[in-house]
């Protein structure tokens, strides 16, 4: 995986971090962690304590980044697969968060925290394994645009969408045109629940529900996996 790959998934890791145990944060979230960026996630977390000791109790974003850019760079260089080393990262990062967050956030949230960290990490492992050995693991990045036509039967598929209840109302973002314009854009790979709430900016029940939905109306297809290993994709009658 490239430097910026790395750099991506960091981001993204620290984002969801902060988004949840400092929200306040949030606002200069872009600002802190470009400085940290620039040198390339090269400061550690001994040296992120160190220049935060002063208020060692609070949680900012170059500590944070730090650790997942340290525990990121020694899962790279396991002499394992891909559960061993996204095992080896929440492990590290429930020893961090744990004792950072400890009495700050719910039980819940914090679970919720690490289960968001395993699913972001096994992708990006999954992701890098894909380049040597043609996976299919699926990413919306740097992908060459090619014409939803080539891909989908478009109308019947804006047909399907148009006639389904979408339920839960009252979600601007979630109509069936948003829908459609998702659905076009994983060019015909398989999804993850997580991709869907990020995109539409809703939590894990509402996403779960939605998918649902879509996979009973026969638009998406199951990857008959459980838990974070479940993936989506539009049904076979919709692909060319």
């Amino acid at each position: 995986m490239n430097r910026d790959g790395q750099l991506d998934l960091v981001r993204t890791l620290t984002l969801e971090v902060m988004a949840m145990a400092r929200p306040e944060k949030m606002a200069t979230f872009a600002e802190d962690f470009a400085a940290l960026a620039i040198s390339g996630g090269l400061i550690r977390v001994e040296e992120s304590l160190a220049l935060h000791r002063p208020r060692s109790q609070t949680l900012d974003t170059t500590l944070v980044a730090g650790m997942f850019f340290q525990v990121l760079r020694e899962a790279e260089k396991l002499p394992a697969g891909t559960p061993e080393r996204v095992s080896f990262i929440r492990r590290q990062a429930k020893s961090f968060l744990a004792t950072r967050l400890a009495g700050q956030i719910p039980l819940s949230q914090f679970f919720r925290l690490l289960n968001l960290i395993e699913e972001h990490v096994e992708g990006y492992f999954e992701e890098a394994r894909s380049g040597w050995v043609g996976g299919k693991a699926v990413t919306f990045q740097n992908q060459t645009p090619e014409p939803a036509e080539d891909i989908f039967h478009t109308e019947a598929l804006r047909q399907s969408l148009e006639a389904l209840p979408l339920i839960p109302k009252g979600r601007r973002k979630l109509t069936g045109t948003a829908l459609e314009r998702f659905l076009q854009e994983t060019r015909g790979g398989w999804f993850r629940l997580l991709d869907f709430e990020a995109r539409f900016g809703v939590n894990k029940k509402t996403a779960w529900a939605y998918l649902t939905q879509l996979h009973q109306a026969g638009i998406l297809e199951h990857n008959g996996e459980k838990a974070n290993k479940v993936r989506y994709m539009v049904a076979k009658p919709f692909r060319r």
